[in-house]
């Protein structure tokens, strides 16, 4: 589990080289750190790019070759180690450390593992090649509770602090807090994932209303949108049209045609949901003006 220290402010401004190998932190990925004021904040490992401060980053996407992989071999229960033949990507030397790998279907469907933390090069996993085996080893502890078979598939996932990098727009990946200074690349430091924040801003945001990941600017927070999804479901459409418009809380209106009376045998989805466009961020405190920073209460984060 994740350790949590307390400590004083302008810590959260520490940054710390590898303690042994380059995915190994002087404290395990994820641990808790808390200021006096509340303020809280993961340990985390940048990518090969200096950190920028008040920018929102994400976690590592999945590696297609790595997920719903087929065990290479059976294992037994109370097993220390799992493995799994990858698809055509190469697995570096202990990328998964402190990840997951999780049994996604068939035998042992449902169950999920801790990988080993890589106090030594090599301890949570070898370098596989592509199409090769990967075989990771469990966190103390951690053992096989239901026999697997080579039926048994199985996908991998790296921790959502090893090598966060700023959003995309939308992010792909899991939100992983804001940078709150420079970090040189490749060094560990502290991710803020709770409380005020200064994130830059895209567009106009609306003090005491929630913010999310920008879709169009990197590292950017801007107002929660919600968009219209589309489904399967059809009805007959009608033919005389009305034009609806809708208001967003940024003051852009999109217009939209509605039928209006039945006459053709065409079809139309009705049954579209809403939903996010980008995962939410937390709360505007203080507005500022479009690409400066703005101060956010992070809430959704941690």
């Amino acid at each position: 589990m994740p350790r949590v220290f307390y400590g004083p402010h302008n810590e959260n401004f520490a940054t710390y080289a590898n303690a042994g190998n380059a995915n190994l932190g002087r404290f395990p990925l994820g641990s808790y750190l808390v200021l006096p004021d509340g303020r809280k904040y993961n340990f985390a490992l940048n990518d090969g790019t200096a950190e920028v401060a008040g920018r929102l980053y994400q976690s590592v996407i999945a590696v297609a070759n790595h997920v719903n992989v087929a065990a290479d071999v059976a294992r037994a229960i109370d097993a220390t180690s799992i493995s799994a033949t990858l698809g055509a990507t190469l697995a570096a030397i202990d990328i998964y450390a402190e990840g997951v790998v999780h049994i996604n279907d068939a035998v042992g469907e449902g169950y999920a593992w801790r990988i080993k933390r890589a106090r030594a090069a090599g301890q949570a996993h070898a370098a596989a090649a592509a199409s090769g085996i990967l075989t990771v080893a469990l966190e103390a502890a951690e053992k096989v509770q239901v026999a697997l078979t080579t039926a048994s598939e199985m996908s991998f996932t790296r921790n959502r602090f090893h090598q966060v990098l700023i959003t995309a727009a939308p992010p792909p990946g899991g939100l992983a807090g804001v940078s709150p200074g420079v970090a040189a690349a490749d060094r560990f430091y502290w991710s803020q994932v709770q409380g005020y924040a200064a994130v830059l801003q895209d567009l106009t945001l609306y003090e005491g209303l929630p913010v999310q990941a920008s879709i169009a600017v990197a590292g950017a927070v801007e107002a929660l949108k919600r968009r219209m999804r589309t489904g399967g479901t059809t009805a007959s459409i009608l033919t005389t049209a009305v034009t609806l418009v809708f208001l967003d809380s940024a003051g852009t209106t999109t217009a939209l045609q509605a039928p209006g009376m039945a006459s053709t045998a065409a079809t139309v989805d009705v049954t579209a949901g809403i939903a996010y466009n980008a995962p939410p961020v937390g709360i505007c405190i203080k507005a500022n003006a479009d690409t400066e920073e703005a101060l956010i209460n992070l809430t959704y984060l941690d």
